[in-house]
């Protein structure tokens, strides 16, 4: 148990072909006002037949998680028996479910590839081993890799959607990066010296150089060329970044406002910002507490759990709103209202979310709703 709680954590945490060793154009950059927020019409999508949410009930099972989203209307989920798991596809409004793939070892984390064709399985069954298995939308396996490792991170390349970074772990949280690329049946060992990298480009990576020897609010964001092994920096003084395909997001603090972020998008390959936001900051003992995000790649919105007031975490007693903001636009809108921040996970479309520390819950953005997915 507490070695899941493990990946959630580190889940949190994460909610996070040009040379990206250029720094960022930050010129005429529009500026957002709290004026501009609104809630906005629906999707012209949400006009026709009115969809009703089959909830799956697995009262008597030993529900895992939901893995991710087989595609717009299907979610993968993952329940537990005996030290085995296995992944079902859910149809959600007719309640069909199938059975996608069964596992030898517990499932502890399962994600998607950038057009969800590949899903990457990892699983444990030692304390000291671990294997990631990749297979197709039918189940069939792809690819497999076993380490000898404590914990796991990775991250798909939104560009290439056959390879997946990977950090390796051990007891003492040393570590080592590897490249497995699905497709050519390879994995290739890489020496970057920060674990939790993410993609800037399809060949170049992109980490906070922490320092190890001080508790610092905020590091240098910096990008790694897998190709020319070369390294350069990209900002200073960031709190916490993520990356998307075409979208690299950072947050820093705001000159002479006390714990306001500002948060500033980009797009990588022309090496431009487009937009920028502030958003109440809250503080987490020795670090900055940055609420969930997900970005929608063909609606082109960034959604984001904001607080209402800054403050310390601990003490902290108000919800959060759901707000996004629109990369075409500019415009900042609310959706949710007075609700928990927790991990949310959109559908390829966009129009619906999982939410939840098990994604087991739905956020429906036609009801302006969240609604139990799972009943257990």
């Amino acid at each position: 148990m507490v070695r899941k709680w493990i990946y959630v954590f580190m889940f949190l945490f994460l909610l996070t072909g040009c040379n990206s060793h250029q720094p960022f154009d930050i010129s005429d950059v529009p500026k957002s006002s709290n004026k501009n927020v609104s809630k906005g019409p629906l999707p012209s999508e949400f006009l026709g037949e009115n969809q009703q949410l089959q909830p799956l009930d697995l009262q008597g099972e030993e529900f895992n998680i939901v893995g991710d989203w087989y595609d717009d209307e299907n979610i993968l989920y993952v329940t537990d028996k005996n030290g085995t798991s296995s992944i079902y596809k859910y149809h959600l409004f007719t309640g069909e479910k199938e059975l996608f793939l069964k596992t030898t070892a517990p499932v502890l984390t399962m994600k998607a590839n950038e057009d969800h064709s590949l899903f990457l399985i990892h699983t444990s069954d030692s304390q000291n081993q671990v294997k990631l298995t990749a297979v197709d939308k039918s189940g069939n396996v792809q690819y497999e890799w076993k380490v000898n490792s404590f914990d796991l991170f990775y991250s798909w390349n939104p560009y290439n959607i056959h390879q997946v970074f990977v950090t390796s772990f051990l007891e003492d949280w040393s570590f080592q990066t590897h490249l497995l690329d699905i497709k050519a049946q390879q994995t290739t060992k890489y020496e970057v010296f920060q674990p939790f990298i993410q993609w800037i480009d399809s060949n170049t990576i992109s980490y906070l150089k922490w320092d190890q020897n001080s508790l610092d609010f905020f590091a240098p964001l910096y990008s790694y060329h897998l190709n020319t092994k070369t390294e350069g920096l990209l900002f200073e003084n960031i709190i916490s970044f993520a990356t998307y395909k075409d979208l690299l997001v950072t947050y820093e603090l705001v000159q002479g406002e006390d714990s306001v972020a500002k948060i500033s998008f980009f797009n990588p390959e022309k090496n431009k910002q487009l937009h920028e936001y502030k958003m109440p900051l809250l503080s987490d003992y020795s670090k900055w507490y940055i609420p969930s995000s997900d970005y929608i790649v063909g609606q082109k919105k960034f959604y984001s759990f904001k607080p209402y007031s800054k403050g310390a975490f601990d003490t902290y007693g108000e919800k959060f709103e759901l707000v996004s903001y629109d990369m075409s636009t500019g415009k900042e809108e609310v959706i949710l209202e007075k609700v928990d921040d927790q991990p949310i996970n959109f559908s390829p479309n966009g129009f619906l979310g999982l939410y939840g520390f098990q994604f087991e819950k739905l956020i429906d953005l036609k009801t302006k709703k969240v609604e139990d997915l799972i009943l257990y």
